[in-house]
């Protein structure tokens, strides 16, 4: 009962602070920024959906990447935390081996299964919301019902991704601290008295 009370407080809020903004398009449409039109219709009214943000990558989490795919045998080279040509091409041989979408870009998947970057893949979920909201308050606006559904389930979804994405990076991530590396001497491995 609370959710779905959060739900329609997070979904009200949207549709009272829907403000459109102009576009870069040459008709100067009005929609939300952080949305794309999807749908043009003749009397003049659009459909919108939720565009959203990429993972912002550093050249921590980069170079975390660039170690991993060393590891599992993609020879980037010396890890540097720059996204050159030789990283790309591993990325995108990873990504294809793993049956990933193949972009050559370190996107919410791909540092997932390289359990990287699992609070920067999870920050990302706060946004989407919004912007599924921002989203459905226009459609609802422009008397588009089930664009608006649409939407913020496309922004629910989104976020409810990044966040099991980034969750799993963070736990996968974390075996090696919390299991003990086979590598380490076995007194390291006792449990504390």
């Amino acid at each position: 009962m609370k959710i779905q009370l959060a739900a329609v407080a997070l979904f009200s809020f949207a549709l009272c602070a829907s403000t459109p903004t102009q576009s870069q398009d040459s008709q100067k449409e009005k929609h939300p920024t952080g949305t794309k039109v999807e749908k043009k219709h003749s009397d003049g009214t659009t459909e919108v959906q939720p565009e959203f943000q990429k993972v912002r990558l550093n050249d921590d989490i980069i170079k975390a990447a660039q170690t991993k795919l060393n590891d599992e045998g993609y020879k980037v080279g010396t890890p540097d935390g720059r996204l050159g040509a030789k990283t790309r091409a591993a990325i995108r041989k990873y990504q294809q081996d793993k049956s990933l979408k193949v972009t050559g870009q370190l996107d919410e998947s791909t540092l997932s299964h390289l359990n990287v970057g699992a609070g920067h893949t999870m920050a990302t979920a706060p946004s989407a919301i919004g912007r599924g909201a921002k989203a459905a308050g226009h459609d609802f606006k422009e008397g588009h019902p089930v664009a608006a559904l649409k939407a913020i389930g496309k922004g629910f979804g989104h976020a409810g991704k990044a966040v099991g994405e980034g969750t799993k990076s963070g736990v996968v991530g974390t075996t090696d601290k919390i299991a003990g590396d086979k590598n380490k001497p076995s007194e390291e491995k006792q449990p504390p008295k």
